[in-house]
């Protein structure tokens, strides 16, 4: 199966950013969306992560994927 060629990850800070001002801690965020707290911090520090995660975050923290994340495509390989 080819591996998808795109990634989606936090616009900078957004993610880290919008938890801060809905008032909520990285462990309340984490169980709210089910994961672990660093794997929370690890999306809120740039690392990629699946669709239907970055949706779950969106939608706990009240603000849209497209506020949030973005999707990036890798360089092409030389």
């Amino acid at each position: 199966m080819p591996r998808k060629s795109y990634r989606i990850v936090s616009r900078g800070f957004a993610v880290q950013d919008a938890r801060i001002q809905a008032n909520l801690s990285s462990k309340e965020l984490a169980a709210l969306v089910g994961l672990s707290r660093p794997m929370l911090s690890s999306i809120e520090n740039g690392a990629s992560t699946r669709e239907k995660t970055a949706h779950k975050i969106a939608e706990s923290l009240g603000k849209t994927f497209e506020e949030l994340f973005e999707i990036t495509r890798p360089a092409p390989a030389n």
